[in-house]
């Protein structure tokens, strides 16, 4: 089985070398008042935290075009009883390297035909979903990875030196595209220590957002204009009302943490802070459509052990939850049917 993993994955390295920078489609009624706080960064090029500036807020948002066919099947899934089009949101939550785990819930998503079109997450989950969102197949985010897997060194999660790593094995790909140039709807929340909010980001380089998306609260960066951010895992995770005012129809919420975790090497400080988010996630998850937690008990946040043979249980896993996708979807469909005929 490793020797066809690494196979497979041999055959994805010769095209998957490179990112481009895919065009959004902007049209002049696709913009959306919100009641969120919104921030702009002005970030066309990497700078150091002295060159991160802030620009004013604004009340809009680009939504990007409306999503796929969905078919609402019955529960034998083996006839199309209805065909409806609804737009799918997505928010994967923080977990370390499980999150490679994201990849076999994006690949059953994707032969449901329900991908996302709108697509969120925070710690490594958002970088997850930045690949996502800029056009990478499930099966280059699992490539990248595990390259990234094989190359790492014993660095400790957050500390200075695994955040470069992080950065040259997986952020640099994103150097040159910013939000507003996603195939798909994407953004990125963080916190600010000054007012004590979360913001969300729809403008700025993908690659800098990222990297204050690793700072830990103990550890945050400081803005030429004096705002202080770190990851919003800390203070939230998921954001089911955004979701719905960014346009999704259906929202979708995607946790690798759970309950039950632990680290290959003891550190008592992230297990608090994945403690606390952990708490959180079981609040936040209950404003969405759907909401499932991977069966990932066993697999350490910090370790990448047998992560092939923990993916394929999440995989089968999935499978046996598309019925139950399907169901919801289809009480959304017949609520949002009623909602329009009143």
């Amino acid at each position: 089985m490793k020797a066809l993993a690494l196979f497979s994955l041999l055959l994805l390295m010769a095209s998957c070398s490179s990112i481009k920078s895919i065009q959004s489609n902007e049209h002049k009624n696709s913009f959306k008042k919100i009641n969120p706080d919104q921030v702009e960064l002005n970030l066309d090029q990497h700078p150091t935290d002295k060159q991160i500036e802030m620009l004013p807020p604004e009340e809009t948002v680009r939504v990007g075009d409306r999503g796929g066919d969905v078919y609402s099947n019955s529960d034998n899934q083996e006839s199309h009883t209805e065909h409806k089009k609804i737009r799918f949101g997505l928010s994967l939550g923080p977990g370390l390297y499980r999150t490679i785990n994201y990849v076999p819930f994006l690949k059953i998503l994707e032969r449901q035909n329900l991908s996302p079109e709108i697509i969120t997450g925070t710690g490594l989950g958002a970088i997850v979903a930045a690949m996502y969102a800029v056009g990478m197949t499930p099966e280059v985010i699992e490539w990248n990875f595990y390259k990234y897997f094989k190359e790492k060194k014993k660095n400790k999660p957050y500390d200075q030196d695994w955040v470069k790593e992080i950065d040259t094995a997986l952020l640099l790909k994103f150097k040159s595209i910013n939000l507003q140039d996603t195939k798909r709807k994407f953004f990125l929340t963080l916190y600010d220590h000054n007012t004590k909010k979360t913001y969300y980001f729809d403008k700025g380089n993908i690659r800098d957002l990222l990297l204050l998306n690793l700072k830990l609260s103990n550890n945050f960066s400081v803005s030429k204009s004096g705002q202080k951010y770190s990851t919003a895992f800390e203070k939230e995770v998921f954001n089911a009302r955004l979701l719905k005012q960014l346009g999704a129809d259906f929202t979708i919420a995607a946790d690798v943490l759970g309950s039950k975790f632990d680290f290959d090497n003891a550190n008592e400080f992230l297990i608090g802070v994945y403690g606390r988010t952990a708490g959180r996630i079981q609040k936040e998850r209950k404003d969405f459509d759907y909401s499932v937690t991977l069966p990932l008990a066993a697999m350490n946040l910090d370790s990448t052990k047998e992560s092939a043979l923990f993916m394929q249980k999440s995989y089968e896993f999935m499978q046996k939850q598309s019925p139950l996708i399907y169901r919801k979807i289809q009480v959304k469909l017949d609520n949002l049917s009623n909602s329009g005929n009143e």
